[in-house]
């Protein structure tokens, strides 16, 4: 009777939906990373027309279906290990916008159970999850981290504790999406980050956790400051991939 004068809708189109996150129509809006061809290392999918040739060069020694990208092959990754649920465009890339500057904090369970839902399975289960931390001003503006969210429900499903400050960004950088030379993102994070507790993180399999995976400057700029302060290993989980073309 309740759901008659109280009908449960859909968080992004506001339809009456079953399940009340997310209904079948705009499920298919959605464009998943499962199911593709990814690096083994970036995740950066390869079977995506525009893919820059950066990501996408392959060896033909090697096979199609397991193996490293271009940049992988080239360049250098402190993480083990990084995967993404969903591609940044469409309907999720609207509903991170509301979450992240509109104060819809309500959508953010929404993409905390999209995330878990997805996780991928070729991801090891850490020891500790680490949230990407903002910078303490943005923060107070913003008055919560995106990132903490998906931290907090992705550590009670794994069933692993989650720190939100053991890792500390001690600068503030210019919004990455603004910068177009590779190499500026990288200098744009480098020494952004600090630990504030060693002991914490010594001989840990971490698993950093953030909303959107660019170009990984950020969370590989984390995970070398991860890897000094003596953790095991680190990989990284983001909602979202941004495939530039």
């Amino acid at each position: 009777m309740l759901d008659l004068i109280f009908p449960i809708v859909c968080s992004i189109c506001e339809s009456v939906s079953k399940d009340g996150l997310v209904c079948s129509l705009c499920l298919k809006d959605i464009r998943f990373v499962k199911g593709r061809f990814t690096c083994l290392r970036c995740g950066v999918p390869f079977d995506l027309a525009g893919v820059s040739k950066t990501y996408s060069y392959f060896p033909s020694e090697v096979s199609i279906y397991e193996h490293l990208c271009g940049r992988c092959l080239f360049g250098q990754f402190y993480f083990d290990k990084a995967r993404s649920v969903a591609f940044y465009d469409g309907l999720l890339r609207e509903m991170l916008h509301k979450f992240k500057y509109q104060g819809k904090l309500s959508i953010g369970e929404v993409l905390s159970a999209i995330l878990i839902e997805n996780f991928p399975d070729d991801l090891e289960v850490p020891d500790l999850v680490i949230p990407v931390p903002l910078y303490i001003d943005r923060l107070r503006k913003r008055e919560y981290n995106q990132s903490v969210i998906f931290g907090v429900n992705l550590s009670k499903y794994l069933g692993v504790p989650m720190d939100p400050f053991v890792l500390k960004r001690i600068r503030d950088t210019k919004p990455q999406f603004e910068i177009k030379s590779e190499n500026e993102k990288i200098e744009n994070v480098r020494g952004a980050f600090s630990i504030e507790n060693f002991d914490k993180i010594k001989r840990k399999a971490v698993l950093l956790v953030d909303d959107i995976f660019t170009t990984g400057s950020t969370i590989n700029e984390c995970a070398r400051m991860l890897l000094r302060a003596g953790a095991s290993r680190v990989q990284a989980l983001t909602l979202m991939r941004a495939v530039q073309s």
